[in-house]
């Protein structure tokens, strides 16, 4: 089964990452999928990213896996052929290094992990017509100008796409708009993830100074899709929480809560703005009622944030509430927390795009979402998927949802789009971006 990269991405948040594994060491890229440094993938960052916590060094050798079959079939070979190479940050804890690698694996292209440089060096060797690159000013560079120069580097030696991610909000940093202006100026084209997305970074256009970007009218929006997760037999569970320590999660184990005791939770990286502050708020007045509540983050602090823990868990103590951060979760513990926990909350502030808001539908949760534009949108392209909240209704819908639990157990009817979905539109987004014939030529009608 497809590994669940997009619930790794956010946009705004992410969970950790697991140990770094073994690495082939060979610099080239040869197959439709790479295993870099750190790549584990028996658990990967589970929450769609918050990229303030990742490497920024950019830092080692580009990796490549051997193991993709070779395909002998003429028009998938030509299809393949006509995909452009596909840079990956080699941080494999990165949500956008994950969701990266996993729509390149559903194309069938090759991949490699590696730097901007590696991507032009391997482009020279091979003879590939293009790279795509998912970028984020907190990758291939110790500061958002460093990272930018890499990529328009890159894109005035090889023709270049990207995908991008974490697109600043109206009051984020001059340099961080600046980073941005300066790719989306210097590639062919880009792609965001969601119509608020692109209006966000018209807004960047416009607020810095330059020239106009070529690749505007070629530009596109392409969801984030729900991945399904693992399946987790809960008889299994059943039996692996039995024999477990009560207090350790194991593969797939939700520790118990106590007799009435409800869980509340947040997915992703903990940082700021996210919703943490809210939810325990509101379950401080939850447990007024005489609610005994306790407040999960399925997630790890983002590094430099870890004050925020203390806060938070000051904050459920004085109002009565339990408080838990997991950390890091492999696929089991996290799909086995997310269809256990009594309310799933989605309260980030600022979203621009989320995959941890799909990673609940791909669940089969009907999270608790924060109005907002990204929010819209995501409502009105699944139906059905959230219940919208704003500061003044949480408490509310938290105290309806713990009366009637079918409120977020019913996921969207229509979950598209699939990944399956998402490659298709950046196979038929490329074939026009990279055209490799020419317009035909004007009609000349021969007489009868």
């Amino acid at each position: 089964m497809t590994r669940d990269l997009t619930r790794d991405l956010t946009r705004d948040a992410g969970t950790g990452g697991a140990a770094p594994g073994p690495t082939s060491g060979d610099p080239r890229a040869v197959g439709p999928s790479t295993v870099g440094p750190g790549a584990d993938h028996s658990g990967a960052d589970h929450s769609g990213a918050d990229h303030s916590g990742a490497d920024r060094s950019g830092a080692g050798r580009p990796r490549a896996d051997h193991s993709g079959a070779d395909r002998t079939d003429p028009a998938e070979t030509r299809r393949r052929a006509a995909l452009p190479l596909h840079l990956v940050h080699d941080d494999a804890r990165h949500g956008v290094a994950l969701y990266a690698r996993q729509v390149a694996e559903a194309l069938g292209a090759r991949v490699l992990v590696g730097t901007p440089a590696d991507a032009v060096a391997e482009a020279r060797r091979t003879g590939a017509g293009s790279v795509h690159v998912h970028w984020t000013d907190r990758l291939f560079g110790d500061s958002s100008a460093e990272s930018a120069a890499a990529v328009v580097a890159l894109a005035a030696q090889v023709p270049t796409t990207l995908t991008l991610h974490d697109v600043p909000q109206p009051w984020a940093g001059e340099a961080r708009a600046a980073a941005y202006a300066e790719v989306v100026r210097g590639v062919r084209t880009w792609a965001v993830n969601s119509h608020h997305e692109a209006d966000l970074l018209a807004g960047v256009l416009d607020r810095v100074p330059g020239p106009p970007a070529p690749g505007a009218l070629r530009s596109t929006v392409v969801h984030l899709p729900v991945v399904p997760l693992d399946p987790v037999d809960p008889a299994d569970a059943v039996e692996a929480a039995d024999a477990a320590d009560a207090t350790e999660p194991g593969d797939g184990v939700v520790p118990q809560a106590p007799a009435g005791r409800v869980r509340l939770a947040l997915l992703g990286f903990v940082y700021p703005d996210k919703g943490h502050r809210e939810l325990v708020r509101a379950a401080a007045a939850l447990a007024e009622e005489g609610h005994d509540v306790e407040v999960v983050a399925l997630g790890a602090p983002v590094a430099g944030h870890d004050d925020l823990l203390d806060e938070l868990a000051a904050r459920a103590r004085t109002g009565g509430v339990g408080w838990r951060v997991t950390g890091y979760l492999g696929d089991a513990d996290l799909a086995a927390w997310m269809r256990a926990v009594d309310v799933p909350v989605t309260g980030h502030r600022h979203v621009s795009a989320s995959g941890s808001m799909n990673s609940w539908l791909a669940a089969g949760r009907r999270p608790l979402a924060l109005d907002g534009p990204y929010v819209r949108e995501v409502d009105a392209l699944r139906p059905g998927g959230f219940r919208l909240y704003d500061d003044d209704s949480l408490v509310d819908e938290l105290r309806a949802a713990l009366a009637d639990p079918s409120r977020t157990h019913a996921a969207a009817d229509d979950l598209r789009p699939l990944l399956s979905d998402t490659a298709r539109a950046y196979a038929a987004w490329w074939a026009g971006v990279h055209r490799a014939l020419p317009h035909p030529p004007q009609p000349v009608l021969e007489p009868w």
